[in-house]
């Protein structure tokens, strides 16, 4: 037997008829945001009589705030769907009598497309009774397949299984401690008890956590809550523990701790392909311990992967959480072709360069010397349009004695450095 759940009006929530569902089968199958399909198979053992079960299914519609729950009971999961949103309260169909109670109820409640509804009430169809009486063979020829799947629907015969809607994944751990604890020591040990079934879990589903939230629940009531992200998803309890443990050093709790929840950000496990000829990359997991531990002994906000930002000014950039990705080569660049790449001196170096004609001639600075033998540029950039305190003057220049460097001007305090070597 199969059941059908419908609200009206509309649930606070798509998940709220899932939920209810949920609670008296696992096989629950959605089929729209106020209609949901049971399948009732093995629960006559806690209810004999379907009309105990579909008054069960309304008491706890109500009990969740559904104000007017229709519920419906058949063999056929299409007659109950149909009969759950064309009929009010409760509806119990015997074997047999799905086509009947069917009969009277509009046709709209097929969900046809605009030009079929049409066609159907030029013909004089108002009703599902009307259309199943119709002859089969008749509604192929004009119709095609479709003709008889809809007169079949309309007499409540199934055409297709019911697919029951995966529950949500939830990839959580939680640990209530008889006595607070305070310090990073014990807390250790207790980390471990919670990472590893979580550990297990993600690893069973086929899943790697690629961000975790810690929240533990301090003795004042309040919650001091975390969430660490890797530069590679992983299931490794010892790396979450490490990540954990170097957080709460530099963001220790401001009380003792009375209980302790994990939360894993879960995502597909990562396919690698190992060579047999390239030599053991260092893991992923002991690359985020290192990182972690780097970020620890620096300052905050200077450990990580700098970004370049969209703008102007020389050397902008912000400090993200290091996540490698692929090596992508530009489009249309052949393979192995040389590209300039600039050797920035931090910081820049003073020097005295000499001009004629508006353009640098000769170029003195520490480890730099020598008249220029070509130069590109300029190329002026100026501060944002609230902040005028930088102003410069970029060249290019190849030295007769060797070397290419990247020059400039600082045109507000007019001084000359350079910046970098392009090798």
């Amino acid at each position: 037997m199969f059941g059908a759940l419908h609200s009206v009006p509309l649930p606070p929530s798509p998940d709220t008829l899932l939920a209810l569902a949920r609670e008296f089968t696992p096989r629950v199958e959605a089929c729209g945001p106020a209609t949901v399909l049971l399948d009732l198979h093995g629960l006559a053992r806690a209810w004999p009589r379907p009309e105990a079960l579909g008054r069960a299914l309304v008491e706890a519609a109500r009990g969740r705030g559904l104000t007017e729950p229709r519920v419906a009971l058949a063999f056929s999961r299409v007659a109950a769907r149909l009969l759950a949103a064309g009929r009010e309260g409760l509806t119990v169909v015997s074997a047999g009598q799905e086509a009947q109670l069917l009969a009277p109820l509009p046709l709209a409640l097929l969900g046809l497309e605009p030009e079929k509804a049409d066609l159907f009430r030029r013909w004089g169809l108002r009703t599902l009774g009307d259309l199943a009486a119709l002859p089969a063979g008749g509604l192929a020829e004009r119709l095609g397949p479709e003709g008889p799947r809809l007169r079949r629907l309309a007499r409540g015969e199934d055409d297709t299984p019911l697919v029951p809607a995966l529950p949500p994944e939830c990839f959580d751990c939680a640990l209530e401690l008889d006595w607070p604890v305070e310090g990073l020591e014990p807390l250790a040990f207790l980390l471990a008890r919670v990472l590893e079934p979580l550990g297990l879990t993600l690893a069973s589903r086929g899943r790697r956590a690629a961000a975790l939230t810690l929240e533990l629940r301090l003795v004042d009531g309040s919650v001091h809550r975390r969430t660490l992200k890797t530069a590679a998803p992983t299931a490794l309890p010892r790396t979450w523990r490490t990540l954990l443990l170097l957080d709460l050093e530099s963001h220790p709790p401001r009380d003792a701790i009375q209980a302790i929840t994990v939360r894993a950000a879960p995502t597909p496990a990562r396919e690698v392909q190992f060579s047999l000829l390239d030599p053991a990359q260092p893991s992923p997991e002991r690359l985020s311990e290192t990182l972690a531990r780097l970020r620890e002994w620096t300052e905050a906000g200077r450990g990580g992967s700098p970004a370049l930002l969209d703008t102007h000014r020389p050397g902008a950039f912000v400090i993200e959480t290091f996540s490698p990705g692929t090596f992508k080569a530009t489009a249309g660049e052949p393979t192995g072709a040389a590209r300039l790449g600039l050797r920035v001196f931090r910081p820049p170096r003073p020097a005295r360069v000499s001009v004629e004609g508006g353009a640098p001639v000769f170029v003195a600075a520490s480890g730099v010397r020598g008249a220029v033998a070509d130069r590109a540029g300029p190329w002026r950039a100026s501060g944002d349009w609230w902040d005028v305190a930088w102003s410069r003057e970029e060249w290019d220049v190849a030295l007769f004695e060797g070397g290419l460097y990247r020059i400039f001007r600082d045109r507000l305090r007019d001084e000359w450095f350079v910046e970098g070597e392009l090798d």
